[in-house]
């Protein structure tokens, strides 16, 4: 049997949970199927499953060969898909590496539009406010802020994302109003708190650029906690406008230090993929979707 045949059976056997469902799917006998796996751990000298009463699960090397593997399905599945590039031909699944806030304010509303254009396409969103680590996590696409540095990624460049200084109506009468930014040292803050550029709040006035390092009162490693705190009047919070727009504009927050915000282009959002990836129809169908829908857009 060829190494492509003993990757789909070790694949059967994740996706089924057991040697006896896989050879079902499969046609083939339970202990076929265990020889081939054991056959496949013998020529990569490594346990692929512990085995443990009755039942199997990945070891670590599985679970790399596993992601490493899935990624050799799909590339033959792209090799035959892009014999047919008609827009409904279109299939497969493109993974997504996003923050919460970005899925949910920006590309969700976009993907109807998306979704009717090509009706085959599946999407499966991985959300985190970390780097997207293509490999681990065996993904397609990546939609973060800040010029990409990976020398293996291309980005193209999307819209600026200005940052918004806000508080809830009942938060300013209790605490009052800052009138400069070294007035937010003696409020109280929703942050990040996470390693990131984003806790660090960047103001503009009459000596320049400057950054001011903002304790937290409460602290979040998402900003949509940070939201509905920022709502509950539990402090000031510093968010991206598309994330806090429709609060703006019903009053339930009121943007603060206005005169005093500056956008930088480390504030610009990126769309990332591995050199190559285009090659695939459905990854080429889904970056060129959000590069037309963002692009040139501020918000």
């Amino acid at each position: 049997m060829d190494k492509y045949a003993e990757l789909s059976v070790f694949l059967a056997v994740v996706e089924q949970g057991s040697f006896s469902a896989a050879g079902r799917k499969l046609e083939l006998t339970p202990s076929a199927v265990s020889k081939l796996i054991a056959r496949l751990e013998a020529r990569l000298s490594a346990r692929l499953f512990e085995r443990i009463a009755g039942s199997i699960r990945l070891t670590l090397e599985g679970e790399r060969f596993r992601a490493a593997g899935e990624q050799v399905v799909q590339a033959m599945t792209d090799a035959e898909d892009a014999i047919h590039v008609a827009d409904a031909d279109i299939s497969g699944v493109v993974r997504i590496h996003t923050a919460l806030t970005t899925a949910k304010y920006l590309i969700a509303p976009k993907l109807p539009l998306l979704l009717d254009k090509h009706p085959r396409l599946r999407l499966d969103f991985v959300l985190g406010t970390e780097r997207a680590d293509f490999v681990r996590q065996g993904l397609d696409v990546a939609i973060h802020s800040g010029r990409p540095t990976e020398l293996t990624l291309v980005g193209r460049p999307l819209m600026l994302r200005p940052w918004v200084i806000a508080a809830a109506p009942d938060y300013l009468q209790r605490f009052g109003q800052p009138q400069r930014p070294e007035d937010l040292l003696a409020h109280r803050c929703l942050n990040f708190s996470i390693r990131t550029q984003w806790n660090r709040w960047t103001f503009h006035d009459e000596s320049g650029l400057k950054t001011i390092d903002i304790p937290n009162h409460i602290g979040s490693n998402q900003g949509e906690l940070l939201r509905t705190l920022a709502l509950l009047g539990l402090g000031v919070v510093r968010l991206a406008h598309f994330h806090i727009a429709a609060d703006l504009e019903a009053g339930r927050l009121v943007a603060l230090l206005t005169d005093f915000q500056e956008r930088t282009e480390e504030d610009r959002f990126y769309l990332l993929y591995p050199h190559g990836r285009l090659q695939a129809p459905r990854v080429r169908a889904v970056v060129d979707f959000l590069s037309g829908q963002f692009a040139v857009a501020e918000v």
